[in-house]
């Protein structure tokens, strides 16, 4: 089972005992990396003899020469083993108009899994139990389409409710500790419709807290997660062959 870390903060030095760096942002575009740090990451991982994961967020129009930047930068700089993790559809469709050969990875705001935790309380059939173990990709049309673009790899949350196994010729990275369940482009740290960096940064993470779950959530920019320690009992026969550890809330 590979092992993985996530950061968007550059490290000093590597965690002991990891496979592959993913370093970036999945869900706000502002929060990204400048071309610096990604490049001292890439030098970090050359270093330690293992690959880079470079991780791209979902993101405004306004931000789409950013991204193309970063398609530049990824095509000059990753090499074989590491990957380009698009969060944005728009980021694939950026690396394939370009005719760039980079492996890509789908990250897990594109997974369409069933993340609330009060799906624990629904009195549920099998069936229907199976459904809520699913996401976007295990549907026939949608799975055509990554395999379309050249993708084998897909990020997964790690579902209170536990996560069926993928259709057959997809790999899994599963994230520990901290689950997405929902993010918007609406930042409760900033207005609306923005198009432009924070200022002042990003605020300080909180808990959300309501009666109608046991499960705390937790908020970190325009995002909200869970926290689920477990692992699932076989991972490998889900088709999950690498875990994703957080470094800290991901952004």
């Amino acid at each position: 089972m590979e092992q993985a870390c996530l950061t968007h903060l550059l490290p000093a030095d590597l965690p002991d005992g990891i496979d592959r760096l993913y370093f970036g942002a999945e869900f706000c575009c502002w929060r990204m990396p400048d071309d610096d740090a990604i490049l001292r990451a890439i030098d970090l991982c050359r270093g330690a003899g293992i690959p880079l994961t470079l991780v791209t967020p979902v993101f405004y129009p306004a931000w789409q020469k950013r991204a193309e930047q970063l398609v530049r930068l990824a095509a000059e700089n990753l090499r074989e083993g590491d990957e380009l993790l698009f969060s944005d559809l728009g980021m694939a469709e950026l690396v394939r108009s370009a005719g760039l050969d980079l492996a890509l990875v789908c990250g897990r705001a594109l997974s369409g899994q069933k993340r609330g935790p009060r799906i624990l309380d629904l009195e549920l059939t099998e069936q229907q139990r199976d459904y809520f173990r699913m996401g976007t990709w295990y549907g026939r049309t949608s799975a055509a389409v990554l395999r379309e673009i050249g993708v084998a790899r897909v990020e997964l949350d790690n579902l209170l409710q536990g996560i069926a196994p993928l259709p057959e010729g997809f790999s899994g990275s599963l994230h520990l500790p901290w689950a997405m369940v929902t993010s918007s482009r609406n930042c409760p740290f900033r207005e609306p419709r923005h198009d432009r960096p924070c200022t002042p940064a990003c605020g300080a993470a909180f808990t959300l807290e309501t009666p109608q779950t046991r499960t705390p959530l937790y908020q970190a920019g325009n995002t909200q997660f869970l926290r689920n320690d477990r692992m699932p009992d076989d991972p490998a026969g889900l088709g999950i062959d690498r875990i994703v550890r957080h470094l800290h809330l991901p952004a």
